[in-house]
């Protein structure tokens, strides 16, 4: 039998590739400045902004294809697909923020032989941050593996995410597989590794200060009133 990897597979794979890419196009002095040695805000820009080819249909067409027939997936299939993608995303990021929150308190000073235990933390910051009541007995704080991997660093995915749209928007105003675009961004992010600010190099690649303004509109979020929030 075929193994067939689901959407959600290969926008994984897109993503650990962003990594690999960032690793492998590197051109620094010092290895400890090589590739995704960079800083926590910004280790997971290059990964999550490649996550953007898998929801257009310009490179969909070029792979995702019927394994038997080799049809290419329909306009109509990825007009679901985009119509479904940003369901439940406030709620999404309220999670993500969550996450991060509970990251940075139990970093910041937290004396396991206090008065609160880590599940108390969870119940406060997961009923004054998500829109979901904590759920008794589910004690998510042991299976949050990030808190380890990125111990007090969680916060970066989100952080990361908005700089990865901002790039991104310049191949959507530049097209998808313009390679001047794509030879700036080698030059000006991906060479450079962890060896000059992040910011710096987000800068001279947009061509201005970086903004949120393509993180929301990738949300859907970005004309949406308060209430409706």
């Amino acid at each position: 039998y075929p193994s067939l990897l689901s959407h959600d597979d290969v926008e994984t794979l897109f993503h650990e590739f962003g990594h690999l890419i960032h690793d492998m196009l590197s051109k620094t002095e010092l290895i400890s400045q090589s590739g995704t040695s960079v800083s926590m805000d910004f280790v997971e820009a290059p990964s999550q902004m490649l996550e953007n080819w898998v929801w257009k249909k310009e490179s969909l067409g070029l792979f995702a294809k019927h394994y038997k027939t080799g049809e290419v997936i329909p306009d109509t299939l990825v007009d679901r697909m985009l119509a479904a993608r940003n369901l439940q995303s406030g709620n999404d990021l309220l999670q993500q923020i969550f996450y991060g929150m509970l990251d940075l308190t139990l970093y910041d000073g937290y004396d396991p032989g206090g008065l609160l235990s880590t599940t108390d933390i969870v119940i406060q910051l997961q009923n004054s941050i998500t829109h979901y009541p904590y759920f008794e007995g589910t004690h998510q704080q042991a299976s949050f593996d990030h808190l380890l991997d990125y111990s007090a660093s969680y916060y970066g995915y989100l952080w990361s995410e908005v700089y990865s749209h901002d790039m991104f928007s310049v191949f959507e105003d530049g097209g998808l597989f313009n390679s001047a675009i794509g030879g700036r961004y080698r030059q000006e992010i991906l060479e450079k590794g962890g060896s000059e600010d992040p910011m710096k190099l987000v800068i001279n690649f947009l061509g201005r200060q970086p903004n949120n303004q393509a993180f929301l509109r990738s949300l859907g979020i970005d004309k949406m009133t308060e209430e409706e929030l």
